[in-house]
């Protein structure tokens, strides 16, 4: 049953067919047809009105399609409602739609109650009928925008109450508004220096397994990389050239509690986080997300696991999306020592967020273990990535 209805009747109804009642019997006693016409009619419209009222709305189907399209701030989009109605014609109704404020529409009027944006529009809709209702938005800030209620409410057509249908199902449309982004200064510090197999212009070591051309040699080249076969065919000493290689990959650890409550800088987070996501993947660097928001599963947080390609960045945007003020987080102490149980450690580290005593205990670990270690800072309203500096006397304390 997709709709709950509540059948509001106008008490005059019921005196009115009282009425018609009384005229009824009164017109056999003094024998007069105008009477007993006027009677009849009268019942006759209560009982159209009560069936009217108890029986509109049956066979009326929303299509309850998922669907979940992305913007940016600013972009402009729309929700698509398509109705079929396979009872009662349904005239001069009045359709309300309740949905998240990440979105809002950007002509006609609407409300904006408790973060819920309203908006109430004519719907009408013959027997067997298709229709489609859409409303325009833009996005306006970050956030995931649902729809959250629909409400039908029909008048009768004499105005003797009203029919209210309420959608109970849980509609599927959704609209992820991504961060905006800003800039995060000295971003090219966290690159390794350990070997690997990722791509890099500045490594010290090279793939050996394969050489990707030649150069002219050189009197500091090791004579075991001659190409002889690229030398006799240019008649000059040719070295082998390697692609260089260094070891690469960064999880992105985000506090975004204060205390018991989410930060008043979770947009700063959000938003730069975003920025480093972008950076990694413009250079083909493995990434990773990890945000002390609660998660069911087998990991209690959210999660992107170490990945890289476009796929992978759209899913982190979509988990920054959906973060807010209202999300259930859990101590960042636990997200940490879960992490360094079960989770394959990433060659460099970046903190955002709090960083609490009994953080700086763990992270010490990784710091001694190689791991290069970052922390994000809010400098001026702008973002400015930075090593970790770890107390060791809050560590010894800890």
């Amino acid at each position: 049953m997709q709709w709950k209805k509540i059948v509001i009747e106008d008490r005059f109804l019921s005196i009115l067919a009282f009425l018609g009642f009384l005229l009824l019997i009164a017109s056999f006693y003094i024998n007069s047809w105008l009477m007993f016409g006027a009677g009849l009619m009268i019942l006759f419209i209560a009982g159209g009105n009560t069936y009217y009222l108890k029986h509109i709305g049956e066979g009326l189907l929303f299509d309850n399609e998922r669907k979940r399209n992305r913007f940016f701030i600013g972009d402009k989009g729309e929700w698509t409602l398509q109705f079929l109605n396979q009872g009662l014609p349904i005239m001069k109704g009045n359709l309300s739609i309740y949905f998240d404020s990440a979105v809002v529409p950007f002509s006609g009027e609407y409300h904006i109650h408790s973060s819920k944006v309203d908006v109430s529009l004519p719907f009408s809709v013959g027997q067997k009928e298709k229709i489609t209702i859409t409303i325009p938005f833009v996005a306006e800030k970050r956030g995931l925008s649902k729809i959250r209620k629909i409400e039908l409410h029909i008048p009768h057509f004499f105005g003797f109450g009203d029919t209210i249908l309420e959608f109970t199902d849980v509609i599927n449309m959704e609209a992820l508004v991504y961060p905006k982004t800003i800039a995060v200064q000295n971003m090219d510090k966290h690159k390794s220096v350990k070997p690997g197999h990722n791509p890099s212009f500045f490594s010290l070591f090279e793939d050996n397994m394969g050489p990707i051309g030649t150069r002219d040699y050189l009197p500091t080249d090791s004579f075991n990389r001659i190409n002889w076969k690229a030398s006799a065919r240019k008649m000059v000493l040719q070295t082998k050239e390697y692609e260089r290689i260094n070891e690469a990959g960064a999880v992105l650890f985000v506090n975004i509690s204060d205390g018991y409550s989410v930060t008043s800088k979770l947009e700063f987070l959000m938003s730069s986080t975003a920025e480093m996501a972008y950076y990694f993947h413009r250079r083909n660097i493995p990434f990773s997300l990890c945000m002390n928001i609660r998660s069911a599963g087998f990991t209690p947080f959210t999660y992107l696991p170490l990945g890289s390609g476009k796929d992978h960045l759209q899913k982190l945007l979509d988990l920054l999306a959906m973060a807010d003020f209202h999300s259930p987080t859990i101590p960042y102490e636990q997200l940490l020592f879960f992490y360094k149980r079960h989770l394959p450690i990433a060659p460099t580290m970046i903190h955002a967020g709090i960083r609490t005593a009994g953080a700086d205990a763990m992270i010490q670990e990784w710091k001694n273990a190689g791991v290069q270690l970052f922390e994000l800072r809010s400098h001026n309203e702008q973002a400015l990535l930075e090593p970790m500096n770890i107390l060791l006397k809050d560590v010894a304390g800890k």
